[in-house]
Parts: structure tokens; sequence; C-alpha cells
């Protein structure tokens, strides 16, 4: 009996750690490499995303910093106007 609340526990605490790593804080700031490799996108991509005024970017940081969710609050706008080459 002991045995089988010991497992459970193990399999408790294991769920726990995998929800654990999956929640990121909203406010982290996240440089233009760090954007990169969490959303996928290329680099020149968040390079001209970071220069877009409509994103909140702290410049007086370096590197420039975003939040997490201005980042994703400014990837689920529309934004067809950086897709035109310049």
């Amino acid at each position: 009996m002991e045995e089988k609340i010991l497992k459970e526990l193990q399999r408790t605490n294991e769920l726990l750690e995998k929800s654990l790593k999956q929640y990121k804080d909203p406010n982290e700031l996240l440089t233009i490499e760090q954007v990169h490799k969490e959303f996928g996108i290329g680099l020149n991509t968040v390079r001209k995303i970071f220069n877009d005024p409509k994103l909140p970017v702290q410049r007086y940081t370096t590197p420039f910093k975003v939040t997490r969710q201005a980042m994703i609050n400014y990837l689920n706008e529309n934004h067809d106007y950086l897709s035109e080459r310049s």
C-alpha cells in the first residue's frame, strides 16, 4: 500500500514539474534572440518587428527588450506591411 502511495506522489510531482516548466512569465523581458528562439521567427523579421513603433520595445536597454505579453499581443494583430519589401 505504501509503495502505491509513493508511486502516486512521484507521478504527481512529475506532473507539477512539467506544468511549472510550461509556465512562462508574461512580464519577462525578451531580447531579439530570445524572441527568435521562443516564437520560431526569423532573426531579420524579429529585427523588423522590434523597429515597428507599434511594439513597446525598451530602447534604453542594450540589447533592446520587450515583454513576452507585449510580443504575444503584437503577434495576434495583423501587420501585413511588415512583409512588404523596402
